[in-house]
């Protein structure tokens, strides 16, 4: 009963979270794909196959636990969130590209995401080799949490334009439910898994560090714009560990949403970091400055 109120209570925190993104955008967020192919498709791509990639290569770099190491690989499959897209607002970068590849990310997560944990655990032995992860009922969920709200979110603010003003508080409140309920289950459970927790630290800094220098290199050397690149950058490092752990709850096990824990100490100060030295080198003349602040780019 208690294992179901918490999932229940994750749920709930993540249906209100992707419902305050769903306020936050319209159909030309979409649109945008098509207006500029280039980045949309590359930093989605960086995303969802080469992040995915990178996770698997350390996962067996450091030997992980199968369990473990599947963790790590969701957590490198899961799109960008709401905080990539605040960071990037604050900071003046594109901020509609931040919102088109969280959203496109996002949608197309639902049939990735599956595939990789699956891939990451196929020929495992032991217990972790007898984990399945249905594609379908894997894609429903994750649909039923991210694609539902988001579209109800939408239709919401076409609507009543007025309810985006909704958005701050139902993120915050959705914030707030998981860090309690999260917490609260854990006060539950007998024996913390430290040492998983202190053998995940390194490849989740690593993936971390890779997803921040993937996303900084690569479009640069496509002939993409420096925002475009910071931009990619964050959205590839601040994730939407949130999904990660509503899949891990589900369909896994407690230990895969260790090495996401281990990623979220490293993510934001990352994120943030990147943020800060592009606004400092374009403040010096080293780089292109920021784009200017629009009304439609408020996230």
């Amino acid at each position: 009963m208690e294992g179901t109120l918490v999932d229940w209570g994750v749920r709930g925190a993540m249906f209100a979270l992707m419902f305050g993104m769903g306020l936050t955008l319209v159909a030309a967020d979409f649109r945008r794909v098509v207006q500029a192919p280039l980045a949309s498709v590359l930093g989605t791509a960086l995303q969802l196959i080469a992040m995915p990639l990178i996770g698997i290569a350390l996962a067996r770099l450091y030997e992980l636990p199968p369990v473990l190491g599947a963790g790590l690989v969701v957590v490198a499959a899961c799109p960008g969130g709401m905080f990539s897209n605040i960071y990037i607002y604050i900071a003046r970068a594109n901020s509609a590209l931040s919102i088109t590849l969280t959203a496109t990310a996002t949608l197309v997560t639902l049939f990735t995401l599956p595939l990789w944990v699956q891939y990451s655990l196929a020929g495992a032995d032991g217990p972790a080799g007898d984990v399945g992860v249905p594609l379908v009922a894997t894609a429903l969920e994750l649909a039923g949490l991210t694609v539902l709200p988001v579209v109800i979110g939408m239709g919401v603010r076409g609507r009543w334009p007025g309810a985006l003003k909704l958005e701050k508080w139902l993120s915050r409140c959705g914030a707030v439910a998981i860090v309690a309920v999260l917490t609260w289950d854990s006060s539950q459970r007998p024996q913390l898994p430290l040492d998983e927790l202190q053998r995940s630290l390194a490849p989740a800094f690593w993936l971390a560090c890779a997803a921040v220098a993937v996303g900084l290199a690569v479009p640069k050397l496509l002939g993409l714009a420096t925002r475009d690149s910071v931009t990619i950058a964050v959205e590839l490092v601040v994730k939407n560990i949130l999904l990660g752990i509503v899949l891990a709850r589900h369909f896994l096990d407690y230990e895969a949403m260790v090495p996401m824990v281990a990623f979220s100490f490293f993510q934001t100060p990352l994120g943030v970091l990147v943020l800060v030295a592009w606004r400092l080198l374009a403040r010096w003349g080293r780089l292109e400055g920021p784009e200017p602040r629009h009304p439609s780019a408020t996230p």
